[in-house]
Order: structure tokens, then sequence, then C-alpha cells
């Protein structure tokens, strides 16, 4: 897996349905699917959120290739919650081996299956979600979410922003890893004697990255001071997002989707 395969807090320009859509409207839908992803237990419910996901894919105008990038960082997520499945899950027994239950079963194999593309398809959604969305457009719809809960002390822009600014952080800091790492093979730094050498190569890539970590968060600490940035005082916006009727439908196709999955 190359770092750059890591497509979480990256912006794709586009002008895609679902780039036009409010940023609520595919943050609430992403929740929405989130929370009855895994409480379908049968492959209907499977095919019902790989259409969902599908679609999404076809309405976010992003290459299928660059899409399927995105799984990289968690095939071993996904390997082991297979593997796991299949070992703990009794059942018919398909293939004999040493195993808790005497083997591979039928349900084990099922259940497995069910969870890994559960997996794979929940990181599709997220990764369709900051590809589509501009890092400021996503700000202004989180801090919209939150804005009911400001009654209870919570600061929707200030919550809104450090979220923002740490997803927005992920794709920087790993372009300054793979600096870091061609300046060290450079340096003549070889990774090729196995795990300990591979360990090695990590922990000298660490205090360099934490270093420029720090030294870009305060350049952008500094940079908000010069710009006058306090906490806790109104803004104004560029541009104001509204729900459109696409936002309305997209929305009301994400809850019956959702239903039908809580039903069958």
């Amino acid at each position: 897996m190359s770092i750059k395969d890591i497509t979480l807090g990256r912006y794709v320009h586009g002008t895609s349905v679902l780039h036009r859509l409010d940023p609520r409207t595919k943050l609430l839908s992403l929740l929405v699917i989130s929370v009855v992803l895994f409480t379908g237990n049968n492959w209907y419910s499977l095919a019902i959120i790989g259409v969902y996901t599908g679609t999404a894919c076809v309405l976010s105008g992003l290459k299928t290739s660059y899409l399927l990038r995105s799984l990289m960082p968690f095939k071993w997520l996904i390997i082991i919650t297979v593997l796991l499945n299949i070992i703990s899950v009794g059942g018919h027994i398909v293939i004999e081996a040493p195993l808790p239950y005497g083997g591979i079963t039928l349900e084990g194999l099922e259940s497995g299956i069910l969870y890994g593309c559960r997996i794979a398809f929940l990181v599709i959604l997220a990764s369709i979600l900051t590809l589509t969305t501009e890092p400021i457009s996503l700000v202004d719809g989180i801090e919209k979410l939150l804005y009911p809960f400001k009654k209870i002390g919570l600061n929707p822009h200030d919550t809104a922003i450090a979220m923002a600014i740490t997803i927005r952080f992920i794709p920087i800091l790993l372009d300054e890893a793979v600096k870091i790492r061609k300046s060290l093979i450079a340096r003549g730094l070889r990774a090729d004697g196995g795990m300990i050498a591979k360990m090695r190569t990590v922990s000298l890539l660490f205090l360099p990255l934490f270093h420029s970590a720090v030294r870009r968060a305060e350049n952008l600490a500094i940079a908000m001071d010069c710009r006058l940035y306090r906490s806790g005082k109104p803004r104004t916006r560029f541009n104001e997002t509204r729900i459109l009727p696409r936002d309305w439908a997209v929305l009301i196709a994400s809850v019956i989707v959702a239903v039908i999955i809580m039903v069958i």
C-alpha cells in the first residue's frame, strides 16, 4: 500500500450531482446509512447498500479506480474482520480444520463476507463525502448541524473548524511523509531487512514528521491570528448554502433505504 492510496481528507474538484449538494445533505445521509449499515443480517440488505453505494459512485463523477484506492489503507481491517468471523461463527462445516468449531463453516463465511463488505461500503461512502466536498463547505455544514447544541455550551464553529482542520491535515502530513521518506532513501536508507528494518524506517520518519506537524500547526495559528480570527465571535460567509429540492430528494432516498434495511 502506498501512502498516496489514502484519499480521506482530499478534495477533487468537479461539477457532479454530489459536488453540488449541500454539505449537510451528504453528512446526514452518511450518518443515516452508517447507523443502519450493520443492522441488516442478510444478503438483501447488503445488496441494497451495494446499489446505494454504486449509485453514489456514479453520481460523484469520480473514477472507480480512485475510489477503490480508498480501500487499500483498510485492507487489513477487512481481512481480519472476515477471518475473525470465519473462526468464531459455528454452523455447517464446509472445510475441516483445527478451528474452535471444527473447521470453516458456511455461516462463518457468510458472516465474514457480510461484515467485510459493510466496512468496504462505509469507507467508500466516507471517501466520497470528503472527495466531493470542499473543506470550507464541510466546516459550514458541520457548524450548521451542531448549531442546536449551542444551548448546552458547545461552540459549533470552533468544533467544526477543528474537525475540518484535522481532516484537511491528513493528506498534507501524508505528502510530507512521502517527501521525508524519499529524502532518507536519497541519503542511503534501505528498508530491505524485514520487519525490523521497516520499523526502523518508521521510527526515523516519526521525529521529522512530528516536527513538521508542529511547525505547520504553529504557522496556521499565526495566520489565523493575523486575520483577526477570534473564538466565539460571529462570522459571515461568502457563500451561503441552502437546502434545495435535490437535497431533499437525496435525504428522502437515504431514509427510505435505511427503513427498508431495518424492515427486511
